[in-house]
């Protein structure tokens, strides 16, 4: 049992949804937490409710309305992956104090007028020709990523994930600053593959006031190779 009990809100990626994150929250409930882990509109078991309208403002607005609605505060909210993007545009919409910690796992960490696309060190997430809106998540093996899964775990995984509406991935975000209001700020970038896309943003991040980074010797889905240890870093963040 950890030595004090929190709230502890976590962002999932693109193409996923909260089910991505169920080993992680119940070993963190194991522990004491109270642990939420909204899905996106338009994604996972919200599927259905995806139209060309859902983009990165509309995700903030999910994470703002379950800290809302849920009455939470003293709030560790943690951004893994896409989830950096929502996860700061939210910091906008979310009253201030009521997140006192916030973490980026291997995440996007946008500043103002940035968009995902613009933050890829490859080619843009863009809907196939004859498709106007969505993307469909990427089906190839990449090392780093999906490599490690067994057969029937990929399985699992790619019969669960959704396309996504591009505009998650290119709408710009618009910031005036209330993330850097927030105290506690961690960055962990996963180092077990070569990491071009999330590496660069731990390093400019070293650079900046008010930042703890950290670095854990994983692939990118921390959540599904090192379950144990991404609890102990997330609680490492804990307000």
């Amino acid at each position: 049992m950890a030595r004090k009990r929190a709230t502890i809100v976590i962002v999932h990626g693109a193409w996923v949804g909260g089910w991505r994150w169920r080993n992680v929250a119940d070993e963190l409930r194991d522990r004491g937490h109270y642990v939420f882990t909204p899905t996106l509109t338009g994604l996972g078991e919200r599927e259905h409710l995806t139209h060309p309208d859902v983009n990165v403002s509309l995700h903030a607005l999910d994470i703002a309305n379950v800290i809302k609605f849920e009455a939470l505060e003293n709030i560790l909210l943690v951004g893994h992956s896409y989830g950096g993007m929502p996860v700061t545009q939210a910091t906008e919409l979310i009253p201030e104090g009521v997140v006192q910690s916030l973490m980026y796992l291997d995440a996007f960490c946008p500043e103002n007028g940035q968009s995902l696309n613009d933050l890829v060190p490859g080619e843009p997430h863009l809907p196939p020709e004859g498709e106007d809106y969505l993307v469909p998540p990427p089906r190839i093996n990449l090392v780093g990523f999906n490599t490690h899964m067994t057969a029937e775990a990929r399985a699992s995984y790619e019969d669960r994930r959704t396309p996504q509406s591009v505009h998650c991935f290119d709408e710009k975000v618009r910031l005036t600053g209330a993330l850097e209001r927030i105290a506690q700020k961690t960055y962990v970038v996963a180092t077990g593959y070569p990491n071009d896309t999330f590496r660069p943003v731990a390093e400019r991040l070293r650079q900046r006031g008010g930042w703890r980074v950290e670095e854990m010797p994983y692939t990118h889905d921390l959540q599904h190779v090192a379950v144990q240890e991404t609890a102990d870093m997330i609680e490492t963040a804990l307000p």
